[in-house]
């Protein structure tokens, strides 16, 4: 920390966070080239071309806002500067006056599946969350521990490594009383088995996906079919590894997040995902079923598919923490 003119404080930087950046990074670098392969040189439709291509144009903007991130993370900082916080994430910078700031606490934010650049380990720029709204975010926090600035304008959230050292220096600028901590509530033990209930049927479930394809790789034909048209034809293929663990390795991160959450967040987290794998599992079976010959109903698993992904909309929409009055 350098006092010499103004204190300097640190993000909290993770594993977590270089993993996720890392893993968004290939995963968004596979996709495009995976799409152009998929036509084996053919050449793509008109339509298709002015659907792909802001697609593109989007996966090259991510890439670089993720390559910048993985090079300068670790010198996101807070700077306390004499009349206003200074927030630094490589080129881009917030400027927060302290006359502007009305409330400042830590606290854990609620889960918005709706949200922009949020991953395990990591939170930038605008991101939804169900209590908060729209927060502006600079942090290696993506929902615990966020130190949360509210402003006359904005919602800044920040992670600050040393937080305990940074309130309390930020508090010597302001003319309010910060709140070092979220208050802390003992679970009904009703609420903690309900929890332990979903959590147990949803990992069920994600070991079920993955005993699936080990159990029928070796059966399955080297290039295999993994979309169809409408009409129920091929017109997609895959390797038999990408076939089969491709989608799932793009998952990863989904069926991890619980792992990163606490209390309401968790529990909405597994309630909301826990139809979506169900639904990929079923997805998982068609496929290979197809692939070994067999015919499988179409109109049926399109009906599944549909049952399953409007009862997880319903799921994230009713049962999404609300804010506290």
């Amino acid at each position: 920390m350098d006092k010499s003119n103004y204190e300097v404080f640190y993000t909290d930087v993770r594993l977590i966070t270089y993993v996720s950046l890392v893993f968004v990074l290939i995963t968004l670098s596979i996709s495009p080239v995976e799409i152009l392969y998929s036509y084996n040189g053919k050449i793509i439709p008109t339509g298709l071309i002015l659907i792909l291509a802001p697609l593109f144009l989007l996966f090259l903007s991510l890439d670089f806002i993720i390559v910048v991130a993985i090079f300068v993370i670790s010198h996101m900082r807070y700077e306390l500067h004499e009349t206003e916080l200074l927030i630094v994430f490589g080129p881009w910078k917030e400027r927060v006056p302290y006359g502007d700031i009305v409330n400042v606490s830590a606290k854990d934010l609620s889960l918005n599946l709706i949200s922009s650049f949020r991953l395990p380990g990591l939170a930038l720029f605008d991101v939804l969350y169900s209590d908060e709204g729209t927060v502006r975010m600079y942090s290696t926090h993506a929902l615990k521990d966020v130190v949360l600035i509210e402003t006359l304008k904005k919602k800044y959230g920040i992670s600050p490594k040393d937080k305990e050292g940074f309130l309390s220096s930020l508090e010597k600028h302001l003319k309010i009383h910060i709140a070092y901590a979220p208050e802390q509530h003992e679970k009904p033990v009703a609420e903690r088995g309900s929890k332990s209930f979903i959590a147990f049927i949803f990992w069920g479930i994600i070991i079920a996906q993955f005993v699936v394809l080990v159990a029928f790789q070796s059966r399955l034909p080297q290039k295999m079919v993994i979309h169809w048209d409408f009409q129920g034809n091929p017109n997609g293929f895959a390797q038999k590894f990408w076939g089969l663990f491709g989608t799932e390795l793009v998952f990863l991160p989904a069926w991890l997040l619980p792992l990163f959450m606490k209390g309401k967040n968790k529990q909405y987290t597994y309630e909301t995902l826990t139809p979506f794998a169900v639904s990929y599992l079923l997805l998982q079976i068609y496929i290979i079923l197809t692939n070994l010959g067999y015919k499988i109903n179409d109109r049926l698993v399109i009906a599944l598919a549909i049952l399953l992904s409007s009862l997880t909309i319903i799921i994230a929409i009713v049962r999404a923490p609300r804010a506290k009055k």
